[in-house]
């Protein structure tokens, strides 16, 4: 995908997302998320931060937590779930084309957003078929090594080759896990539940994860 392709995709993910998040009751924002530790309502809240806090109050949180990226996120991320849900998705939406992206590229929050909106969307038992050149994107952004690690260790997949059966996509040589893309991005993005949508060794990625 080109860039504008990639910001556009971001866009119709940020506003199927909002329009999910402006329905959901107290009760549903609640619901524990498939990320450890966070409900609904913080991987919604989580997803604002890019426009929500510049990069030096984030580098800030980050030495407040001795260097660690993930403790910033969690602390941030507990800061803006203060927000209400109705602003959280007003927001959204306000920056659905907001292309603010870190070092590693736009594909970084299309990816995120994907993933995120499971996290969301499984535990509440919703679905939502995302297209399928964004989620190629996507598999082929955190099989590449482009992430740096940061979004798929790096020997999860070894040994592994993953094929999707709704698109033209496969990567790595190995044992054979198949499914639909979507699925495979969201289990190699360690989401267990998405394993229950695949085929073959999904016992090795299991173990892995």
């Amino acid at each position: 995908m080109e860039q504008e392709q990639i910001a556009a995709a971001v866009a119709v993910e940020r506003e199927a997302l909002a329009g999910l998040l402006e329905t959901l009751t107290p009760e549903q924002l609640e619901t524990p998320s498939l990320c450890h530790g966070w409900s609904v309502h913080h991987v919604a809240a989580h997803l604002t931060f890019l426009w929500s806090i510049s990069t030096p109050g984030f580098v800030w949180r980050v030495l407040r937590a001795r260097g660690s990226f993930p403790r910033a996120v969690d602390v941030l991320t507990r800061e803006l779930v203060r927000t209400p849900i109705h602003e959280i998705a007003a927001s959204m939406r306000a920056n659905a084309h907001n292309t603010k992206h870190p070092p590693i590229g736009l594909i970084a929050p299309l990816t995120d957003v994907i993933v995120h909106g499971y996290d969301i969307r499984r535990p509440l038992g919703v679905r939502r078929e995302v297209p399928k050149d964004a989620v190629q994107a996507s598999l082929e952004f955190v099989t590449s090594g482009r992430d740096r690690g940061t979004f798929l260790p790096r020997k999860r997949l070894q040994g592994l080759r993953l094929v999707a059966k709704d698109i033209e996509w496969s990567w790595g040589d190995g044992a054979e896990i198949t499914g639909p893309g979507q699925s495979l991005l969201c289990a190699a993005m360690g989401r267990r539940p998405a394993l229950e949508e695949l085929d073959g060794a999904v016992p090795v990625l299991d173990a892995r994860l």
